[in-house]
């Protein structure tokens, strides 16, 4: 398999995971990601774009779902903030020990 079909399939892989919620998983990926880019050749192939355009472009949706799920996040954090500044107003009223 060629370098730049790999990274076509890394990219797949990639989004599989984000949509199977394996953000664990991420970090080895970009590892990977990485020796792969390293090893590409200077210049290109003409062979190389078609994949490598491929590979940016589901990588872009991928960044495009890992940023909608950032946001889903930040607002549940924001949420889980103002609830426990409610619980803690009540502890004060009712001298709760904490």
């Amino acid at each position: 398999m060629s370098t730049w079909a790999a990274l076509e399939a890394l990219a797949t892989e990639e989004a599989q995971l984000v949509a199977d919620e394996r953000f664990d998983d991420l970090a080895e990926l970009d590892q990977r990601r990485t020796a792969l880019l390293a090893a590409l050749p200077r210049p290109l192939p003409a062979a190389a774009a078609a994949p490598l355009r491929n590979a940016l472009s589901t990588q872009r949706a991928t960044a495009t779902v890992l940023e909608a799920r950032l946001g889903a996040l930040g607002a549940e954090l924001g949420r889980l903030r103002r609830g426990r500044t409610g619980v803690q107003g009540y502890a004060r009223t009712f001298e709760v020990q904490r």
